[in-house]
């Protein structure tokens, strides 16, 4: 889902969209529409419906208000408005020549920010409240699983009641991939389990090689140019609680010194945690100003995983991402603390949901994350 919003053809694209004064450069994958009068160039999926069939709904709302993964380019007026599903999944930089989402620069476009591209090439950005509401009551682990399990259900039945694509899931070893394919596997038997590491050189692909894989997760990313569903668990460690600089804010909070905790503690993660970039940003989070408000942390929180952006599609394959939603990482937040630790260290909330899904299955997760052989499990599988 990688676009380029300019007044010129960029042949590093392979698809060009003319419209007015502006040329909207493209991976493969875009389609386009006309709607009331707006000519709208999309790419990718709502949670609970058919995109092409509710694009008209999508953009008649001044603020994102619809889950999914997904992009619209609205011409009109003489102006593109940039839509996008309601957590933002990739990021918008800004040059003096184009907005785009392929090449960094030093002005990016917030998760909170609307963009409108103006007939010259200026931008205006307006504020939103991505994060919504929040509760900072506890829930038990009980509750808390229930109500991951009814969000994740629900997404998880309403995108296969739609969706015409072949499924490809791809085991890792990695719990948040395992998580989706509980619920996949649950649903369904209309997929495919692929063992191999695939990815087809396309225009873009060897065009921007270099750029795409500066972004860390396209260096993990199977790539088909047929049109094609691959199954992600991202960005499951910052909405499940275990990434070192927000699930090590959250516990924080509580008086918890975490890295004490890590190195007395075992668990899938303490490997993984115990890299020196992780010792170095529990040290950071260690020495930060205490966060006395919770209802505070918790918007911090949702913001900073607002803006970690992870996979946004690329090519003709679409990646279907469930697990980026902030209703998913707020529950997570309003476990007890003893619960918080335990899903911390050693995803004890994840794997209590895929064994609800999938008696048994979860003796696929690595023993530690990303270290050792962490794929032996799978074996057979």
């Amino acid at each position: 889902m990688f676009f380029s919003i300019s007044k010129q053809i960029q042949k590093n694209f392979p698809n060009q969209y003319l419209v007015g004064e502006f040329v909207i450069n493209t991976d493969p994958g875009w389609d386009i529409a006309v709607i009331n009068g707006s000519t709208v160039v999309y790419k990718g999926y709502a949670d609970r419906f058919d995109l092409s069939s509710n694009l008209e709904f999508i953009i008649s709302d001044t603020k994102p208000h619809v889950s999914g993964n997904f992009c619209i380019l609205e011409y009109t007026n003489n102006c593109i408005k940039i839509h996008s599903s309601l957590c933002r999944s990739f990021p918008i930089y800004i040059d003096d020549f184009s907005v785009n989402n392929l090449v960094s620069t030093d002005k990016i476009v917030w998760a909170n920010q609307l963009l409108t591209i103006n007939a010259d090439m200026s931008t205006t950005e307006t504020k939103f409240n991505v994060v919504g509401d929040i509760d900072d009551s506890v829930l038990t682990r009980q509750e808390v699983e229930t109500e991951i399990v009814k969000i994740l259900d629900n997404k998880t039945k309403d995108f296969l009641s739609y969706n015409t694509l072949p499924i490809k899931v791809f085991l890792s070893g990695g719990v948040d991939s395992l998580l989706v394919y509980s619920f996949l596997q649950k649903h369904t038997s209309n997929f495919e389990k692929i063992k191999y590491f695939h990815v087809d050189l396309d225009h873009f692909w060897l065009s921007n090689y270099g750029d795409i894989i500066k972004f860390w997760a396209y260096n993990q990313i199977h790539h088909w140019e047929s049109p094609t569903i691959l199954t992600s668990g991202a960005p499951g460690d910052e909405f499940t609680l275990r990434a070192p600089l927000t699930g090590g804010m959250a516990l924080k909070f509580h008086g918890i010194d975490i890295l004490d905790l890590v190195k007395k503690n075992d668990g899938m993660q303490k490997t993984y945690f115990l890299q020196d970039k992780n010792i170095k940003t529990f040290n950071d989070v260690i020495k930060s100003p205490p966060i006395k408000n919770k209802m505070f942390l918790i918007h911090q929180l949702c913001t900073m995983n607002s803006n970690d952006w992870q996979h946004w599609h690329i090519g003709n394959t679409l990646t279907w991402t469930p697990l980026r939603d902030l209703e998913i990482f707020k529950l997570f937040l309003r476990l007890p603390i003893e619960d918080q630790i335990d899903q911390f260290l050693d995803s004890k909330i994840t794997k209590n949901i895929i064994e609800r899904n999938c008696p048994g299955l979860s003796r696929l997760v690595a023993d530690q994350k990303n270290s050792g052989n962490w794929m032996k499990n799978l074996v057979d599988k």
